[in-house]
């Protein structure tokens, strides 16, 4: 059996991603973009576990694990990582609190899923253990005292099939074999086409001088279209002016992108260039950097501002609504008299 080496879950960030609404085929592609703007280290690796229609994500610092591996013999160099959590034989359904490696992991478990998991270096106090349980939907009594911490049943393989990150991104060679076809056909097809048409030129002229006349002609006609598809683009870009933000479906579709999958919506304040929105946080709500990062790099904001929210699980934030792309706004000339007053 190969060796394993075991990232305690105090190294480790948790997520369960649903996959529900993505099609089966393309889960590993968006898993892959979900996760890469979901983990929080500079070089990140991962052990993904796929239950139903959701994903279990660990992740970990990369570089800090290579550094550990430097100083062990050379057997482990390339031995399997894997999450304790993932060698523990899943509990019964409703929570349950473990002792770790090193220190006290909540975790909620329903229909034999694993649905959210919380770690402290610490026994936790009462109100945080109600706390989570709370945002789990996990219905809790007034407690007087913690549940007892019960100590893990160690198994020799994870529960489920582990997926690696290298694994995710791995491409099937059928299907990069056909993107390479269809590359070269992309290009060669063109190519044909113009030298094809070169050839027809060339042996007209040859043939006969008054096809010189005709080509004339047409450039002519090609000229009059030209002008003709200025005039349409014009009036096309006047007509864009008119409306010249996206969607609100198509904002609010960017926006979800960058917030976690349990996060909610609870305010949408659009007008004219300025969108506000109020957030409610999940279990795993990623930094107030990483959602303005994200807003930004979609290409349709800018400008994006962090507001202050009315508690502690709330995120606000104020941007500017880029136009569509394609779409120049206006801008107002400077006023060359009151250019002359100023200096």
């Amino acid at each position: 059996m190969p060796g394993q080496i075991v990232v305690a879950r105090g190294f480790c960030r948790f997520s369960r991603f649903d996959l529900k609404t993505i099609p089966v085929k393309r889960r590993a592609q968006a898993l892959q973009l979900q996760i890469r703007q979901w983990a929080p280290f500079a070089q990140p690796d991962f052990a993904i576990v796929f239950d139903a229609d959701a994903a279990l994500v660990w992740c970990w610092d990369a570089a800090w694990l290579t550094e550990q591996r430097a100083q062990l013999p050379k057997y482990w160099h390339n031995a399997e990582t894997i999450p304790e959590t993932l060698l523990w034989t899943p509990p019964a359904d409703g929570m349950s609190l473990l002792h770790c490696l090193d220190g006290i992991e909540a975790q909620y478990w329903q229909n034999g899923q694993l649905r959210a998991s919380r770690w402290w270096a610490q026994m936790p106090e009462i109100s945080e253990y109600a706390a989570f349980c709370r945002e789990v939907g996990h219905p809790v009594a007034l407690l007087t005292q913690m549940p007892t911490v019960q100590a893990p049943i160690g198994q020799a393989q994870p529960w489920l099939p582990v997926v690696t990150g290298n694994g995710l991104s791995a491409v099937n060679p059928a299907t990069e074999q056909w993107l390479y076809a269809l590359l070269f056909l992309c290009v060669a097809m063109p190519y044909g086409w113009y030298s094809l048409r070169d050839q027809q030129i060339n042996d007209g002229i040859k043939d006969n001088k008054l096809n010189l006349a005709q080509l004339t002609s047409q450039a002519n006609s090609l000229v009059k279209a030209r002008d003709s598809a200025l005039k349409a683009v014009d009036e096309i870009v006047n007509r864009q002016r008119l409306d010249p933000y996206p969607s609100q479906l198509e904002m609010m579709s960017a926006v979800a992108d960058a917030l976690p999958s349990d996060s909610t919506i609870r305010e949408w304040e659009f007008t004219e260039n300025k969108l506000r929105i109020v957030v409610f946080g999940g279990l795993e709500t990623p930094s107030r950097a990483d959602i303005t990062k994200t807003l930004m790099s979609s290409g349709y904001f800018s400008e994006v501002q962090n507001l202050l929210a009315r508690d502690n699980k709330s995120l606000s934030f104020r941007m500017v609504v880029l136009p569509k792309k394609g779409v120049t706004m206006l801008q107002d000339k400077p006023n060359a008299e009151g250019k002359d007053n100023n200096g």
